[in-house]
């Protein structure tokens, strides 16, 4: 989905125990900064298709620079496009001419070579691999998917990316072992999935969970420790009879067998329960990352408890298998920026934005972020229909947005005590700083290790502006709200 951006929200509250409270003061007046135990990690990313391009190493390379532990790749289902499947095509075997892996195995290649896990992930079937009576309004390659087929894609896929596979382009070694794979992109739209209703009834959560329980089995029964990861949904649709789009609330408790009566969550009786390893999910904001989605089936940034409370029901039914507390991942989401989109977020406002998004997604339990794009599409055919989210300019000049993303540093006022969330972009003594007048005093300091968060907090403090000193980068200032 494209990033979008528009009016302002004001901040979510984080309520916390009395007892916490108490203890938080008194902790912060015996010393400088205490810090809670083992905060919860997270990992980071991007999804781009420069990493299939040209110049695919140089932006790698900045993409773990930029902290980026886990990449995205698009690896396609790249066969015939005829009306019926090749004669003598094998789809179980990977090494099929009919199959075309070459950029795909390049970008795999490369990211590993990184020290990068991949998530590769593929959207759209070829003709022959659709239902029947697909009509002219469909887009191509969305029309119920073949479960059959997408199960033997998955063995293929998951057989070249098990590790054990030779590399074509150097027979003496293996391809790289993908660490995740993911079918499909926001199933909920028919941009991608179709039909999204028939009889103003959601369909296309029963297709794509056909679908994924297929991908699920082609791909354990070549590797059972491969993560399966769901379709990232689009974060907006439509009720009937109002337009064509799933809300993705409605699709997961259609997709995964959850029965809503007033505002209790019911599980109930699936014949195919869905099978995956983590769900995902693609909270794009209308405005500043505290904005809710306006309908209560929409889920943005600050709205990822609608989803976590219809797969806990799931867990507890068994319509969520395995019996597993299923991660949810982030796997994709931005902002555009101004410069150079006329209708983007400020360059130096959306570093600030940047920060905010991770922190809120990280204190809702997302353990996976990736962001779009890490740099900015050329605006062809126009601003309206490609993506300007990066955190590099398309001419790779870096934005304000990449010490946000690479080092953000999160501060927020809660009864009388100032708390900081961060991710720290190496290992060292960071220093919290807060403005005083022209200059910057330290107000407390902590040991950090690369790429673990931290959660730390001290007294409160007349200062409206903190930021961190780590191995002489600085982060972005924020403002205490």
């Amino acid at each position: 989905m494209k990033p979008t951006a528009a009016r302002r929200a004001p901040r979510l509250s984080r309520p916390r125990p009395a007892a916490a409270i108490v203890l938080s003061l008194l902790a912060a007046l015996v010393l400088p900064a205490a810090v809670h135990a083992a905060p919860a990690p997270l990992s980071l990313g991007f999804v781009d298709g420069v990493f299939d391009g040209p110049d695919s190493s140089i932006w790698l390379q900045r993409a773990a620079a930029a902290g980026s532990n886990v990449v995205r790749i698009n690896v396609g289902w790249n066969v015939p496009e005829t009306p019926r499947k090749p004669a003598g095509f094998d789809a179980l075997d990977p090494a099929s001419p009919d199959y075309n892996f070459a950029p795909a195995d390049a970008a795999i290649k490369e990211a590993t070579a990184d020290g990068m896990r991949v998530i590769a992930n593929f959207t759209g079937a070829p003709r022959w691999a659709q239902g029947p009576n697909m009509p002219r309004s469909a887009t191509p390659g969305t029309w119920e998917p073949n479960d059959l087929d997408i199960q033997q894609y998955a063995i293929a896929l998951a057989t070249r990316y098990s590790g054990h596979f030779p590399d074509p382009a150097d027979p003496l070694k293996m391809l790289p072992k993908v660490w995740a794979f993911q079918l499909w992109n926001e199933p909920n739209l028919p941009l991608y999935l179709s039909p999204q209703w028939q009889h103003g009834r959601p369909v296309s959560p029963v297709i794509y969970r056909g679908m994924l329980n297929a991908f699920y089995r082609g791909i354990k029964s070549v590797d059972p420790g491969a993560l399966v990861v769901t379709a990232g949904t689009a974060p907006f649709g439509d009720p009937p009879p109002y337009g064509p789009r799933v809300s993705p609330a409605l699709f997961w408790r259609v997709a995964l067998c959850v029965q809503q009566v007033g505002t209790q969550l019911r599980d109930s009786h699936c014949s195919d329960p869905a099978h995956f390893d983590a769900l995902a999910h693609h909270p794009y904001s209308v405005g500043e990352p505290s904005t809710k989605a306006l309908n209560a089936d929409d889920v943005s940034i600050p709205d990822i408890g609608k989803l976590t409370r219809i797969l806990r029901v799931a867990e507890r039914g068994g319509t969520a298998l395995p019996r597993i507390h299923h991660p949810i991942w982030v796997t994709e989401v931005g902002y555009n920026t101004k410069p150079p989109n006329p209708q983007g977020v400020p360059v130096q406002e959306d570093a600030r934005w940047v920060e905010q998004a991770l922190e809120l997604l990280w204190s809702q339990g997302v353990s996976l972020i990736i962001w779009n794009n890490i740099a900015d599409d050329p605006p062809v055919p126009s601003y309206l229909l490609t993506s300007q989210s990066g955190i590099y300019y398309l001419d790779g000049r870096p934005k304000p947005a990449l010490t946000a993303f690479q080092f953000p540093v999160v501060p927020w006022r809660q009864h009388g005590v100032v708390e900081v969330w961060g991710r720290a972009p190496s290992s060292g003594r960071l220093a919290l700083e807060v403005q005083d007048g022209n200059n910057w005093k330290t107000i407390s300091s902590l040991n950090v290790h690369k790429g673990s968060t931290f959660l730390t907090h001290f007294v409160d403090t007349q200062s409206l502006t903190l930021r961190g000193q780590l191995n002489g980068l600085t982060s972005v200032s924020l403002p205490l709200h």
